[in-house]
């Protein structure tokens, strides 16, 4: 069995449509779209990567990813 992390990764590789280790807001819009989302807004999009972005490069890198992933399992407890 996966363990929470190495579900997360496996999420994040998969909407690492590059394979750069980051997440762009493309990228986010694509995921969103992939997994039955309306279409995000450019400034919902800049939010959400906003949320994560610890260290402000505008992207969502791996760790960022896993973090947000796990904080919103930890809210739905």
């Amino acid at each position: 069995m996966a363990s929470a992390r190495e579900a997360a990764e496996a999420e994040f590789r998969r909407f690492d449509a590059d394979g750069d280790g980051l997440l762009t807001a493309a990228e986010i819009r694509q995921a969103n779209q992939a997994l039955g989302g309306q279409g995000a807004s450019e400034s919902e999009v800049e939010a959400f990567i906003k949320s994560a972005d610890n260290d402000g490069d505008g992207t969502i890198g791996l760790d960022e990813f896993v973090g947000l992933v796990g904080q919103g399992r930890h809210e739905k407890a």
